[in-house]
């Protein structure tokens, strides 16, 4: 029981801090430019059918009224374009502030993956020198089978050779056994005739 216990405050300890590592997505903001770029092409289009009416008495030329319309329409667009680089502003601003976070972002994710990559780096040393290690236990353990087969060869040599003295020895005693009873046979019949 304890040990379930243990095991799922582990778990949700690992699951937590795995969650605050991973950083999550900003929601895209609506570009508040759009609309008011659309505005703007309103403004103009007012202003440009201000501009186009002549309603003075006199040769086709703008009124008071008219000039005022135009005026009116320019201040609307004077005013559009000023809320147009504000939020130009304020988009370069979120932009780079964005772009800050995602760099020091970058630069804690570099600097984590430097050090486990010093961790691997050591890691591998180590299994390297492990690997040479065995490499040389094993080069001396080979070389010691080969002195050893060395060994008994010689001693298999050794062995032979004096299984073949010893087939050699008891070949010529066998030779001069019978040699002996070859000649106690002549000589036994010579000593019988020797007594009678």
């Amino acid at each position: 029981m304890i040990k379930r216990l243990f095991f799922l405050v582990l778990l949700a300890t690992t699951l937590s801090t795995t969650r605050a590592q991973t950083p999550e997505p900003v929601p895209a903001q609506p570009d508040p430019l759009t609309p008011l770029i659309k505005e703007r092409e309103t403004l103009i289009r007012q202003y440009e059918e201000a501009s186009a009416q002549r309603n003075a008495f006199l040769a086709n030329k703008p009124s008071k009224k008219d000039l005022q319309e135009v005026i009116d329409a320019l201040k609307g667009i004077i005013r559009k374009d000023t809320e147009i680089v504000k939020a130009l502003k304020e988009s370069s601003i979120r932009r780079t502030a964005t772009i800050v976070a995602e760099k020091t972002q970058a630069e804690r994710q570099v600097t984590v993956a430097q050090g486990d990559q010093s961790m691997t780096r050591e890691r591998f040393y180590d299994l390297e020198n492990q690997i040479q290690n065995l490499q040389i236990r094993d080069k001396q353990r080979e070389k010691k089978l080969l002195d050893a087969q060395a060994a008994a060869t010689e001693a298999e040599g050794a062995r032979t050779s004096r299984e073949l003295i010893a087939a050699g020895l008891a070949a010529l005693c066998i030779a001069l056994l019978w040699y002996i009873f070859k000649l106690r046979g002549q000589v036994r019949p010579a000593r019988r005739a020797v007594r009678r």
